[in-house]
């Protein structure tokens, strides 16, 4: 009898746990899975004067991405690049952030989260046009700098491949802290001490136990950097210039422009396949992470 409702109750609990994951696979299959597949579809159709012609099938969209006579290649190149410099630079500014967070107590613990999360809750534009008045040749940093004496003339920190960089930062970062900050506050902090008790100074300390400790939530933060990055549009369209060109100005062009539906579709599945791939590579990392720790 006993073995009769032991099976009954488990039957009930896997039935339970499918219907609860329904809701959720099914709001993947519509939000993502679907739209992807449209895109898909798009991307494999027949370039022509109009944005999207039904019914035929072609690799064109591809192929234009490898033509030597347009910049679309060096344009993915670059957003790479500009994708890996975010990535670094957000990581560490997180990472000391989110340890700084860690070690303080009472009100400068809330005040430093309190400054994560009022950045998450303020929309995009409106912290790149803030970027924007803070940053420009006439704006509050350099009015500061000049009237301190310690520059010159106003710097360029705007309007160029450091505008869109900083641009970029103002929208990642601030995940990327809570990343981190996930992880460490896990951390027993007597860890340190002990490492300060052993001789160690607080760089070192912050080096051999803080950051060893952080790496799984550095390497999320860089995901979370990357693929940001990889898709960005407002942060080089506002802060950088003409020629911060990333994929997602690109996409957006070949869209609104050109209605060369195929290559940007194209152009959107190779952005997607790369962070795909980012994420596998980081997957395969924290498994190999995990199995040497338990080993």
């Amino acid at each position: 009898m006993s073995t009769r409702t032991g099976r009954l109750r488990q039957a009930v609990a896997s039935r339970t746990g499918t219907g609860l994951l329904l809701p959720l696979l099914l709001f993947d299959l519509l939000v993502f899975v679907v739209p992807f597949g449209y895109l898909l579809r798009i991307s494999l159709s027949e370039r022509s004067t109009g944005a999207y012609v039904e019914g035929t099938w072609s690799v064109e969209g591809y192929t234009y991405l490898l033509e030597p006579s347009n910049t679309i290649s060096e344009t993915f190149l670059f957003t790479l690049g500009f994708g890996v410099v975010v990535t670094v630079v957000s990581v560490t500014i997180a990472t000391l952030y989110a340890h700084a967070m860690w070690r303080a107590d009472g009100p400068l613990r809330i005040v430093l989260t309190a400054g994560a999360l009022v950045s998450m809750f303020t929309a995009i534009v409106v912290k790149l046009f803030a970027a924007l008045l803070v940053y420009s040749p006439d704006g509050v940093l350099n009015g500061l700098l000049v009237s301190l004496g310690l520059v010159s003339e106003p710097l360029r920190l705007v309007n160029n491949g450091v505008g869109a960089v900083i641009g970029q930062l103002y929208i990642v970062v601030p995940y990327s802290i809570l990343a981190v900050y996930a992880v460490l506050s896990t951390v027993d902090e007597s860890l340190l001490e002990a490492a300060r008790d052993l001789g160690a100074s607080s760089p070192r300390a912050f080096l051999e136990v803080a950051v060893p400790h952080a790496v799984p939530g550095m390497l999320v933060a860089g995901v979370i950097s990357f693929t940001w990055s990889i898709g960005s549009y407002a942060a080089p369209l506002l802060l950088g210039s003409g020629s911060e060109r990333t994929n997602g100005v690109l996409v957006s062009d070949l869209l609104l422009r050109e209605f060369d539906w195929p290559a940007a579709a194209a152009l959107a599945v190779v952005v997607t396949a790369t962070v795909l791939g980012g994420l596998v590579v980081v997957r395969l990392v924290l498994s190999r992470r995990e199995v040497t720790a338990s080993g």
